[in-house]
This record gives structure tokens, sequence and C-alpha cells, in this order.
């Protein structure tokens, strides 16, 4: 299956990219795909710690998740395991949610931040668990979320 991989250039100092990233209170106003919000964020930013979140959609439902960090080189690599949970944090798989799947599916995402020219570039490369059919959905998702930290990067 063919990795997801994602670049992404933003007009900001590498360490408020990278407060994006890590800080509860930034994660909140972006870390959901469009049309759904941030209900919950919050971050433990330790190897083993875990990142939780839940993205809530316009209808009221919830979609938790979390990510057990896996290597933190502030502010140029981060990378997480990332699983669908539920509100206790406890990993659960897709049809949990009403969605494909019956096992439980971690994947690894990984996010690289370089300076160049006072540009903040991203690299982000995610394990892709399923078949590459979604592929194009799942950028468009990533995506969609990285215009929402573009869009907060701006204005701060």
């Amino acid at each position: 299956m063919t990795k997801l991989t994602i670049e992404r250039s933003f007009s900001a100092p590498i360490e408020k990219v990278w407060e994006g990233f890590t800080n509860a209170d930034k994660l909140k106003k972006w870390w959901a795909p469009q049309g759904m919000e941030s209900s919950y964020i919050s971050v433990d930013l330790k190897k083993g710690g875990i990142f939780r979140y839940c993205h809530k959609g316009p209808d009221g439902k919830e979609f938790w998740g979390r990510g057990v960090y896996q290597t933190i080189e502030q502010p140029k690599f981060l990378s997480f395991i990332d699983t669908f949970s539920d509100s206790q944090g406890n990993p659960v798989p897709s049809s949990y949610y009403g969605m494909d799947g019956k096992e439980v599916v971690e994947s690894l995402v990984e996010f690289k931040l370089t300076v160049a020219n006072g540009i903040t570039k991203m690299e982000m490369i995610g394990d892709n668990p399923h078949d590459d059919s979604i592929l194009e959905d799942m950028k468009k998702g990533w995506n969609g979320m990285f215009d929402k930290l573009e869009t907060l990067l701006k204005n701060e």
C-alpha cells in the first residue's frame, strides 16, 4: 500500500508551526477535517505520551482518536502512532464509528519541519492502512486541516 505524503509550506517561523502541532489550545483550532470541529484535545508531549482528540460533526456525532508519541525532536520532527479510540482513549476498530473494518488499525504519522528562505516546509508521511482507493480522500482530509493551520498561523 502506498504511504500518504503531503508537503506544505507555511509563512511562519518553525517554532510557531511546531507549537501548532504540540500545543493543545492551538491544535483545537485546526485539528479536524473541514466541516468538523475539535471538541476535545489533550497533549502529553513525551515519548510514549498520548495525544487525544475528538472530531465533532455538525450533526453532533463524535469521532475520537489518539496518537502515541514515538519521536519528538523539537522543532524539526514529530511522529505518533494514530488510531481510532473511544472517549476514554481505548483503541477501537473503525466499525465502532459505523465504518468498514473490524480490527484496530494503527498507523504511523510523521511530520518533518525544515526552514528555507524564511518559509517553514512541512512534509507529512503517513501509513495508509487501507487500499489505495481512499488515498485521495485522505489527502483531501489532511489538506483541509492544514488549510486551517495556515489560517491560524497567518492570524497570529
